[in-house]
This record gives C-alpha cells, sequence and structure tokens, in this order.
C-alpha cells in the first residue's frame, strides 16, 4: 500500500495501481486498499475517451466497494478516494459520482451519529460571541492560506472565538503561524478519526466551516461526520463534496452559472462578494529580473503557469489555433509536479498539437518570488478552459499581466470572470467562446501599448476592489450569524434564496 502511494507521488500511475491490487489480495477486509484498488484517476489524460473509462470504471469501483461492505473491518483511518480528479473532467455528473461515494463510504468513516443537531444555546444577538471552527490542512504558505488569512484576521476582529483545526503531518511555516495568532486555539488532530472526532466534537462549536473538502483525504474522511450544529465548505476545491454532513457551500453570484443550486448536494449560498478576503500583495520584482528565465524577451510570451493536470485535451485544439495564428510567440510553463506528467502532457501534444508543443518552453517549478517575476515577465496569460485560476488570478491581477479567460459551465472556470466583474474593470479580456478567446489573446499578443494600458487599469482596479475585500468580510460574517441564528431557532438551513444584505448588515 505505502508503495503504491510512493509510485503515484512519482507520477508512476500503473505501478502505483498495480501495487494496490497486490495489497487488496494480500488483504481483502481492509476498506483503504479496497478504495485505493477500485478509485483511481490519472492524473492527466491522454484524451476524452480515457477520462470516460476511467469515470466508468470510479462508478464501478463504488459499487464494488459497497457490495463488498460487510466484509471491510471498520477503518478508524482516513480513507484515499481520489475524489479531487473529478473536477477536472468537465463532466454533468460529478454530484452524482460524489453522492454515491459519500453513502458508500459514510457508514465506514462516521465515527458518530450523523443526524442533524440543534444548538442547545440561547439566540445571540449580532454582537454575541460565536464558537467557529476552521478545518484545513492548507492553512500555511498555500493556495488556500493566501484565500482564507485574511477573514481568519477579519473574523477575529469581530469578537468569533476562533478554533483552527488541522490534520496530522500538517507542515508549520510563516504563514501558518500568522494565521495562529488570531485564533484561540490552534489543535493538531491525531490520526485516528474517533480521536479527531472527539476532540472536535468537545469544542462544542457553533459553526465547522472547512475551506477546502476534496484537497485531502483527511478532511474529507472527517467531514462525512456531525462534529457541529452547522457545517460549511467552499470553493478552496470548488465542487460539490456530494455529503449529507455538509450543511452549505459558500459562493458567489459573481461566479456561479444559472440554475447552481442543482450542481450541489449542499445548500449553495451566493455572495455578492468573492468568498475570500485576499491581503494586499507586495511585489517586489526588479526590472529586467525576468533574464533570469533565459526567456527570448524579444518575442510575445504567452504564460500559463498552471498545474499541468488542468490542461484538459479540449484545450489542445486551443492552443494549437492560437499558436497557429502567432508563429513567434512562445508559451511559457512550469513542469509538473513529477517528471511523467510533464511527459505525458507533451507526448499528447507530440500526438494533437504538434505547434503547440515546438513552441513551449517548460520552466523548472520554482519559488513563490520567482513565480511573481514570472508573471511579470510575460506579456500575457491565458486561463485555462473549464478549470481556471484561482490563486494565480490574484497575483496576476496585482502586477497586472493581462489573464485572458473564457467562462465556462461550472464555477470552477468562472472565477477570473467573476474577479473582473467585482474589479469593475472596462474591456476586461472576458471570452464570450472558444473562437473569441483566441481572437482576445491575438490581439492582445499583437498590440503592445493595449497590453500597457490594460495592465494599468488592472493594477488600479484590483487595488480598489479586490484586495483586502471588507464587504466580503461582511457578507460572510453576516452570513455565518444568520446560519447559526436559524439552527438555533428553528434547526433547518436558511432558504434557499438567502443572500446577504448591502454588504453585509455589520
Amino acid at each position: 500500500m505505502n508503495l503504491g502511494g510512493i509510485y503515484q507521488d512519482l507520477g508512476q500511475l500503473d505501478q502505483a495501481l498495480a501495487s494496490y491490487r497486490r495489497a487488496n489480495v494480500l488483504k481483502p477486509s481492509s476498506i483503504s486498499i479496497a478504495a485505493a484498488k477500485n478509485l483511481f484517476f490519472s492524473d492527466l489524460h491522454k484524451d476524452n475517451s480515457e477520462i470516460d473509462k476511467e469515470r466508468t470504471a470510479y462508478v464501478e469501483g463504488i459499487k464494488e466497494l459497497e457490495k463488498n461492505a460487510t466484509r471491510f473491518e471498520r477503518s478508524d483511518k482516513c480513507i484515499l478516494t481520489n475524489m479531487f480528479w473529478i473536477a477536472y473532467h468537465n463532466r454533468a455528473d460529478d454530484k452524482d459520482i460524489l453522492e454515491s461515494l459519500g453513502r458508500s463510504l459514510q457508514p465506514q468513516q462516521s465515527q458518530n451519529k450523523i443526524e442533524k443537531t440543534i444548538s442547545k444555546k440561547e439566540d445571540i444577538s449580532i454582537e454575541g460571541t460565536i464558537n467557529l471552527g476552521i478545518c484545513s490542512n492548507f492553512l500555511k504558505s498555500h493556495t488556500i492560506g493566501k484565500l482564507y488569512s485574511g477573514l481568519v484576521k477579519a473574523l477575529k476582529s469581530k469578537g468569533f472565538r476562533l478554533t483552527i483545526f488541522r490534520g496530522p503531518g500538517t507542515k508549520t511555516d510563516a504563514l501558518s503561524q500568522e494565521i495562529d495568532e488570531y485564533t484561540n486555539a490552534s489543535i493538531r488532530l491525531p490520526e485516528s478519526l474517533k480521536e479527531a472526532c472527539s476532540i472536535v466534537s468537545k469544542a462544542e462549536l457553533d459553526i465547522l466551516f472547512y475551506p477546502d473538502i476534496g484537497m485531502s483525504p483527511y478532511t474529507y474522511s472527517l467531514a462525512m461526520n456531525r462534529l457541529a450544529p452547522v457545517q460549511v465548505t467552499s470553493w478552496g476545491h470548488p465542487n460539490t463534496t456530494g455529503m449529507q454532513t455538509m450543511d452549505y457551500f459558500l459562493s458567489s453570484s459573481l461566479i456561479e452559472p444559472q440554475n447552481a443550486q442543482s450542481k450541489y448536494t449542499e445548500r449553495l449560498i451566493q455572495l455578492t462578494k468573492l468568498p475570500c478576503i485576499y491581503p494586499t500583495l507586495r511585489i517586489e520584482t526588479e526590472k529586467g529580473s525576468g533574464s533570469k528565465f533565459k526567456l527570448p524577451l524579444d518575442q510575445v510570451l504567452i504564460g500559463i503557469p498552471q498545474s499541468l493536470f488542468k490542461f484538459h485535451p479540449d484545450y489542445d485544439e486551443v492552443l494549437e489555433r492560437i499558436i497557429s495564428k502567432l508563429p513567434e510567440a512562445k508559451y511559457v510553463l512550469i513542469e509538473g509536479t513529477n517528471k511523467p506528467m510533464t511527459q505525458r502532457l507533451k507526448s499528447r501534444w507530440e500526438a494533437n498539437a504538434q505547434k503547440t508543443l515546438a513552441n513551449s518552453i517548460f520552466l523548472p517549478r520554482m519559488t513563490q518570488q520567482d513565480y511573481l517575476c514570472l508573471l511579470e515577465t510575460v506579456d500575457i496569460l491565458l486561463d485555462p478552459i473549464y478549470f481556471g485560476s484561482g490563486n494565480t488570478f490574484y497575483e496576476a491581477m496585482a502586477i497586472g499581466t493581462p489573464l485572458v479567460t473564457m467562462p465556462g459551465a461550472y464555477m470552477r472556470g468562472r472565477i477570473v470572470a467573476g474577479g473582473y466583474k467585482q474589479m469593475k474593470l472596462d474591456n476586461a479580456p472576458i471570452a464570450n467562446d472558444i473562437d473569441d478567446y483566441i481572437e482576445i489573446t491575438i490581439r492582445l499578443a499583437e498590440n503592445a501599448d493595449l497590453r500597457r494600458s490594460l495592465k494599468q487599469q488592472i493594477k488600479t482596479s484590483a487595488l480598489m476592489h479586490l484586495f483586502d475585500d471588507q464587504e466580503a468580510a461582511n457578507e460572510i460574517i453576516e452570513f455565518i450569524h444568520a446560519a447559526v441564528d436559524e439552527n438555533r431557532k428553528t434547526g433547518c438551513l436558511l432558504p434557499v434564496d438567502w443572500s446577504p444584505s448591502k454588504h453585509g448588515s455589520l
């Protein structure tokens, strides 16, 4: 089992799956091993048929776990589900699969009764103290830490009693220490789910917030338990959890499509602002420092410095059409977390997008400061279709580099467009369709004056409307009070159409 995990981290997926299958033969009573064998996804696919084949196998794997449920020993440890990858496939049945997964695993992972509870405390006024827990393994120098550090600070300033819960093995760094300074307590939970559930339950929380269910197997398993009267998740991993134990999904009307509630198991809450408070970035990049990357600075550089698993097979044709119109331009990318991932993308392009491959420069993974320097160095940034930018959007806006985007059918592909709307940016590079996406990219590549003008507008608008957004903080705080009060009064959820008053009532 451990060997399979090592192979998976190294990107040697065939060997990983073979190890999991062998482990399952050796110990068929282990739900953790059976899940690793049956719930498997590649990190990057060669085509759509491979995506569909793996999703079909995943659904069959869930059914096999259900069929053999009585055979398994009860597990006190988190289960590896690979559900993280489902959001990257651009398929319409994510919710169905995730709900089936939750139903299959919840009896194994639940350490207590999952029925919804009602707080026994008296109703509180807006000034009253709410006991709020935040559970994540990534409240550190990571996208999640950057998205939510400002919220932790705002909550503390409004009198909440805050407790941070982190799973075993999480690392401490400067940002995690800064976040902890704004809390009443920071607790490292044990590997045992039973013990972890006992610790969280004893905190007697009014509300428990999981910013990123799906990013960590540990918090995914923990969230299958009812540990607070109100339980909330949000866009740290932008997909429904499929869990009956999760009450709300915190999002925004800026980024959700029509009929968005149908895509969520949770009650969807749509704020009028993006659901985070991102601190203003202090950018320190020296002029001309981009030469450190040894890039051809005399050519148009089109940056797509995203995780390679965001490169959906459908994106290949888009990139090929762009580079066919801009044969002297270069795509600038960052290598994957392991060499096989990078090689799989290159092999796919060798078969389907030769011009893209010939005009792509893959840079080694780099420090945060160098990454910001790279965003400054490239002329344009592209937001991948279907699953777009999150943290990179904020960093690009601080620097001002135009980021071309096309809103997708799901929230995960609409964040950049929603951010531009919040910024009130005129002539934002938001495409209506693929043809428009290509046309906007070409226009920006060919017009340096337009790029410079847009860059200044972006930096100005971001400072005014995007960073340190206290209006967003007020809306989130209003939601927390409303959700807790509704639970105390009726034991029910807020209505489907609940929305905050104008930027919160605080």
